[in-house]
């Protein structure tokens, strides 16, 4: 098996080819459930450093607030909305590309409080509240 250089090494020539080398970075650590509790309780999130784990659903959140911080052109807009039941296209979008904080259905609406970037926010302005 490759070393870890070896695949950072990989990594770095990937994101050259893509132009993508002077992007911001953020690292990713899932797994951290494997970790004891007064482990895990020690280890702090830093700069680019994010400690997750999907299984367990840990982390996420910071997660999420690390790429909102890092978003420029795109930034994310916290909305509420009130979507009628019938527009399947648009509450699919929301579903995808939103991160949704509260929804409820009510006479044939679904109302929303949604996180999405402003190009969402834009396509389903008409919607907002």
């Amino acid at each position: 098996s490759e070393s870890r250089c070896e695949q950072d090494a990989q990594v770095e020539i990937v994101l050259k080819e893509l132009e993508a080398q002077d992007k911001p970075r953020l690292h990713v650590l899932n797994k951290i459930d494997l970790m004891p509790e007064e482990e895990r309780k020690n280890v702090l999130n830093v700069e680019d450093i994010v400690f997750v784990s999907a299984k367990e659903r840990l982390g996420l959140d910071a997660l999420l607030e690390k790429i909102d911080e890092e978003l420029k052109e795109d930034a994310p807009k916290r909305v509420h909305l009130s979507v009628p039941q019938s527009e399947g296209k648009v509450l699919s979008l929301l579903e995808a590309r939103s991160r949704i904080f509260s929804r409820e259905y009510q006479d044939g609406l679904v109302r929303m409080d949604v996180q999405a970037p402003e190009s969402v926010v834009r396509r389903v302005k008409q919607f907002v509240k």
